[in-house]
């Protein structure tokens, strides 16, 4: 296996990566926007301002997104090493903490500030003692128990993380093979979430329970991780032509959409992620077609890609604290701005925030990735 993938597939990844975390960002900010003028109970608004806080206020499918390139750069890096015969359990886990944790904590630092400045980013109600969320999180099983206050998107990194311990599993079971590796982890997952239904509408057992709605997101959305998971196996044996990779993006287009409406008639999120299956094969054309770009050969595009790659995880996991905090700033500091204009003023504080991330952020970054480098070059040579 080859140590890279082509210049224009990583160009491609990290345009993606960064365009689905500013995305991220763009939805929730637009839903604080929209909940300064009408209130956090999305009822609350005209139906066409409803309609646009379903679509622009959801960053689901974005996720989905991340899913997909972390199965395939996370499998392409352990197959890498099982084929060298230096595969270690210990390394892959020390790289998957110094990739997550660093910024992880700096983003849970802000959310514990926001906290103890009493706020929180969408809840009706300010929880005094968070304390079981916290130590879930710092464990990154917030999934499970719901996150911590003002930290709502590291519940993606739950998922992460039980797809990072399953994949080499299964790989290792299938004695290296990613196709069969896949199979049986769609399997599973399959099983898990026809399991999960019957608990719920056959038994009527545990319908509200956080930890069975947690495992249930981590089974329905493990698709999109193992399908990005194979395409790193297949690898090279794909070729979509210029017409199909049209026909992925047309694909993805048209599931966002569908989960938009989705989201504006009510059907709750454990009902929604199911869409994510009908995202995979249009995500899965898109990567395996990125050649059809030609990034490379543009030089602007290829370094405003490098710069949305380092922004991403910044701005990821930075971005709701950062809201919440700078959103308390401007109310306070500017309390009749407040009270006239809420949505200018909200306006300014995310172009604050975006500002602040798009300054700071690939800066931490690559800082991180260099510290990173040196820790596990010096703990395991290659």
């Amino acid at each position: 296996m080859t140590t890279r993938l082509e210049p224009d597939t990583e160009l491609f990844i990290d345009a993606l990566r960064g365009i689905a975390a500013l995305m991220v960002l763009v939805c929730h900010a637009f839903e604080l926007v929209m909940a300064e003028r009408f209130g956090w109970n999305p009822d609350a608004a005209p139906g066409l301002w409803r309609f646009a806080r379903a679509s622009l206020g959801n960053g689901d499918f974005w996720v989905w997104c991340f899913f997909v390139i972390s199965g395939l750069c996370i499998h392409r890096s352990i197959a890498r090493d099982m084929a060298a015969g230096r595969f270690s359990w210990r390394r892959y886990a020390l790289a998957r903490i110094t990739r997550l944790y660093p910024l992880f904590l700096l983003g849970l630092l802000l959310a514990i500030a926001a906290w103890s400045l009493g706020l929180d980013f969408g809840e009706a109600k300010h929880n005094p003692s968070p304390w079981p969320q916290l130590a879930a999180t710092l464990l990154n099983l917030q999934l499970l128990t719901a996150p911590f206050p003002s930290f709502g998107p590291s519940w993606s990194l739950t998922c992460e993380v039980i797809y990072y311990a399953a994949w080499p599993t299964l790989l290792m079971l299938a004695g290296g093979d990613a196709r069969q590796a896949a199979l049986g982890g769609l399997a599973a997952a399959l099983t898990g979430v026809a399991g999960i239904l019957w608990l719920w509408h056959g038994l009527r057992l545990m319908q509200h329970s956080t930890a069975m709605h947690g495992l249930w997101t981590v089974c329905v959305l493990a698709p999109a991780w193992l399908a990005g998971a194979w395409l790193g196996g297949e690898w090279g044996r794909l070729s979509p032509s210029r017409r199909l990779w049209l026909a992925g993006l047309a694909c993805c287009v048209l599931v966002m959409a569908l989960e938009w409406v989705l989201r504006w008639r009510h059907y709750p999120a454990w009902d929604r992620h199911l869409t994510s299956w009908g995202a995979v094969p249009g995500l899965v054309i898109l990567l395996a077609g990125a050649g059809h770009l030609r990034l490379s050969h543009i030089a602007a595009a290829a370094t405003a890609c490098r710069w949305l790659g380092r922004f991403s995880y910044p701005c990821y996991i930075l971005h709701m604290p950062l809201l919440t905090l700078v959103n308390f700033t401007g109310d306070h500091c500017l309390p009749g701005l407040h009270q006239s204009h809420p949505a200018l003023l909200t306006l300014a504080e995310i172009a604050a925030t975006l500002a602040l991330l798009a300054l700071a952020g690939p800066g931490l970054e690559s800082r991180t990735m260099a510290w990173r480098a040196h820790f596990l070059t010096t703990r395991h040579p290659a």
